[in-house]
């Protein structure tokens, strides 16, 4: 099937100078990984045409298979594919980008289907949405087993490290609210009455999402509202239209003082470390060199940074 953008979890708005950030943020973990490929010329002088040529022609990634690398379709994965791509090709690999792919359920069946060989996700994405695993989460340790049990049996390889960073779902409240009502964690909304909640069409039928919040916290006084791919969640409940929105962990808005994040005691967010998933007969052919280049940009991944 052809690829198209499809809304899916994280589906954000581009903002304004994203991309211009992005490719900033991965010079300098670029140069901070130690990544760049470039020649001085020796203390010669010389500039050194042939010297050029036989250090390109040294770097590990040359002649290994092509790199098909997708990301799914917000700002974060759009910043991860250009640093991995980025740091890829400067070990002379070569890296083909198909980005804005969509959500989980559709990056997943194109990495399947062979149209992209390798694409960052965020693990218990694989757990929750990809393998269909439908209770609480207990640890970054788990999520990882069981991700890596359901790529194998696909042929495919969790790459480690997992970053430093995570961004997982979030269930917020105006700072407002959460102060009127004592609220701190997510059980506490269901003495509330009905509550109109913000998220995008597919958390509906997700456990980690609307059918989670049910079952988990028995919040059967949740409204789902559906906002189209785009639509903010800061300003629905900014204008009142929910009053329970599902945020990312890494939103800058997040920072202004103005909302409340709830406490998710049953972990039905999950763990969202990220790894790079790649096919596992790829893997094997790019050589230890990728593994190391990866593992040195991977470190570099941290909430701060991200």
């Amino acid at each position: 099937m052809p690829i198209r953008p499809g809304i899916g979890r994280k589906s954000r708005t581009r903002v304004a100078g994203t991309a211009f950030c992005g490719l900033a943020a991965a010079s300098m973990m670029l140069a901070a990984a130690g990544c760049s490929s470039s020649n001085s010329g020796g203390s010669s002088g010389k500039s050194g045409g042939s010297s050029s040529s036989s250090s390109a022609a040294a770097l590990p990634g040359k002649g290994k298979p092509t790199i098909i690398l997708g990301d799914k379709n917000f700002d974060e994965e759009f910043l991860l594919g250009q640093l991995y791509a980025q740091a890829f090709r400067a070990k002379g690999y070569t890296v083909q980008i198909k980005p804005n792919i969509g959500g989980s359920e559709l990056i997943n069946h194109v990495f399947q289907t062979g149209q992209i060989n390798a694409y960052p996700e965020y693990l218990g994405e694989v757990v929750s949405t990809d393998s269909g695993y439908t209770k609480p989460l207990k640890s970054e340790a788990q999520t990882l087993q069981l991700s890596q049990a359901y790529e194998s049996k696909h042929g495919a390889t969790v790459m480690t490290p997992v970053t430093p960073f995570y961004d997982t779902d979030e269930l917020i409240t105006l700072k407002s609210f959460a102060t009127k009502h004592n609220l701190t964690s997510i059980g506490q909304l269901k003495g509330l009455g009905t509550l109109k909640l913000g998220d995008y069409p597919p958390e509906r039928t997700r456990y980690q999402g609307y059918v989670g919040l049910k079952q988990a916290y028995g919040l059967t006084n949740l409204q789902f509202v559906p906002l189209a791919a785009g639509s903010p969640i800061y300003n629905a409940l900014d204008s009142g239209q929910v009053q329970v929105g599902d945020a990312f962990s890494t939103d800058p808005q997040l920072l202004s003082g103005k909302y409340t994040p709830l406490k998710d005691p049953k972990n039905i967010f999950g763990f969202q470390h990220v790894a790079l998933i790649i096919k596992s007969s790829l893997l094997k052919q790019l050589g230890p060199a990728f593994q190391q280049t990866y593992t040195q940009l991977t470190n570099l991944l941290t909430t701060k940074a991200m």
